[in-house]
C-alpha cells in the first residue's frame, strides 16, 4: 500500500516537473517568436533592408511556423524534439551566416517554432483531458510572459548591436530543451483520431470555417502589431532601439494581463461572445490610435490597450477548435495569418514610403474580423447552439 502511494507520488512529481519544464520551453518559444520583430531595426541597418524586404523576413518565419504546425502529427514527443532541434540548428546558421542565408534560415527556424509550440499545446491537451481548458489558458499566459520578458532580456544585446550573441543565447536554451525532451519526455499519451463526421447542418459548416478565418486574422493582427512596433516607435522619435523595444514589451504585457484575467471566472461572468466582440472592436480602435498619434508616450498606451484587447481572443478560438480535433492542422491557419499580415504591412510601407500607412493593415483587418464575428453569431444563434457544439470537420 505504501509502495503504491510512493509510486503514485513519484508519478505526480514527474508530471509536475515535466509541466514546469515544458512550460518554460513554451515561454522560450514566445521569446523566440518576437525576437525577429525586436531585431528588425538592427538587421535592417546591418543588412541594408527596405521595409518590404524586412517584412518578407517576418513572412518566411511565420509561414514556416504554420508549416511546422501542419507537420505536427499524433506523435507529440517526436515533434517536440524535432522542433527544438530545428531551432538550435537554424540559430547556428544565423550566427555564422548573414543576409544570404537569412531567409532560408528564418523559414526553417519558424518550422521549428511551429512544431515546438503546437506539439506542446497538444501534449498538454492530451495529458490533462477534462482540465485542458485551464491548462491551455495557463500555457497562453506563460507564452505571453515570455513575449513580455523577451524584449526586455534582449536590451543588453540591442545596446551593443550584437545580434549574434542573442542568437547564441536562444540557441543554448533550445539545446537544453532538446536534451530534456530526448532524455526525459518518454511517456506519451496515445491519441486515437476521432471519426471525422460532417457538420450537422450548413450553418455549422459555415460557422466552422468562419472561426478558422477569425483565428487567422486575430493572429495576423497580433503579429503585425508586435512585429512592427519597435521599428515604428523608433521612427516616431524614440532615440534608441532598446527604448523602442519597450513598446513591444508593453504590448505583450497588456496581452499577458488580459489572458491572466480571463483565465479566471471572469470569462464566465462576462460571456465568451462579449469578450470576442469587445476584444475585436477594442484592438481595432487601439491599432488606429497607434498610427493616429505617432508619439512615443501615446504609442506605449495604445500598445498596451491593443495587447489587452487581443489577448484573450486566440486562446478562446483555440479552445473551440481543440474540442473538434486532436490534430494540430488548424494551428497552421494562425501561422498563415502571422505570415501574411506583417508582410502586407511591410509591402504597403515600402510602396508608400510610410510605415504609418502600412500599419493601417491591423486596423482594417480588425474591422473585417468584427464583421466575421457577427456572421458566426448569426449562423449559430438562431438555433441557440453554443460554439462548443460545432461538429468536427
Amino acid at each position: 500500500m505504501l509502495h503504491g502511494k510512493s509510486t503514485m507520488s513519484d508519478g505526480l512529481s514527474r508530471k509536475a516537473l515535466s509541466t514546469a519544464v515544458l512550460s518554460s520551453g513554451f515561454s522560450l518559444t514566445a521569446a523566440g517568436t518576437v525576437m525577429l520583430g525586436v531585431l528588425l531595426p538592427v538587421l535592417s541597418q546591418k543588412w541594408g533592408l527596405r521595409d518590404d524586404q524586412a517584412g518578407l523576413l517576418l513572412f518566411v518565419q511565420f509561414f514556416g511556423s504554420g508549416l511546422g504546425a501542419f507537420a505536427t502529427g499524433l506523435h507529440r514527443i517526436r515533434s517536440l524534439a524535432t522542433g527544438y532541434g530545428l531551432m538550435a540548428a537554424t540559430l547556428s546558421v544565423l550566427m555564422l551566416g548573414g543576409f544570404r542565408t537569412a531567409y532560408a534560415a528564418f523559414l526553417l527556424y519558424g518550422v521549428g517554432l511551429g512544431m515546438a509550440m503546437t506539439s506542446t499545446s497538444l501534449l498538454f491537451s492530451d495529458r490533462w483531458g477534462d482540465d485542458r481548458a485551464a491548462k491551455l489558458e495557463w500555457l497562453n499566459f506563460v507564452w505571453s510572459a515570455g513575449a513580455v520578458a523577451g524584449p526586455v532580456g534582449f536590451l543588453p544585446f540591442l545596446h551593443q548591436g550584437d545580434y549574434r550573441a542573442l542568437f547564441a543565447t536562444i540557441l543554448a536554451f533550445s539545446l537544453a530543451m532538446f536534451a530534456w525532451v530526448v532524455l526525459r519526455e518518454r511517456e506519451e499519451v496515445r491519441v486515437t483520431p476521432a471519426p471525422r463526421s460532417g457538420p450537422r447542418d450548413h450553418s455549422a459548416r459555415v460557422a466552422f470555417f468562419l472561426l478558422l478565418l477569425l483565428a487567422m486574422g486575430t493572429v495576423g493582427v497580433e503579429v503585425a502589431m508586435s512585429g512592427w512596433l519597435t521599428t515604428f516607435s523608433h521612427r516616431a522619435g524614440m532615440r534608441s532601439v532598446a527604448g523602442a523595444a519597450l513598446a513591444t514589451s508593453i504590448f505583450w504585457l497588456g496581452e499577458m494581463a488580459s489572458r491572466f484575467a480571463f483565465s479566471t471566472r471572469l470569462l464566465g461572468r462576462v460571456g465568451r461572445w462579449a469578450v470576442l466582440r469587445w476584444g475585436l472592436w477594442g484592438v481595432t480602435a487601439s491599432a488606429i490610435a497607434v498610427i493616429a498619434v505617432p508619439r512615443p508616450g501615446f504609442i506605449f498606451v495604445a500598445a498596451w490597450m491593443a495587447g489587452a484587447f487581443i489577448g484573450p481572443l486566440y486562446p478562446l478560438l483555440l479552445s473551440f477548435l481543440l474540442e473538434l480535433s486532436p490534430w494540430g492542422w488548424f494551428f497552421a491557419v494562425g501561422g498563415l495569418g502571422a505570415a501574411i499580415f506583417p508582410w502586407a504591412t511591410g509591402l504597403l510601407s515600402a510602396h508608400f514610403h510610410s510605415l504609418r500607412i502600412g500599419l493601417a493593415v491591423p486596423g482594417v483587418t480588425g474591422l473585417a474580423l468584427a464583421g466575421l464575428a457577427a456572421l458566426v453569431s448569426r449562423h449559430l444563434r438562431p438555433r441557440g447552439a453554443p460554439m462548443h457544439e460545432l461538429t468536427e470537420m
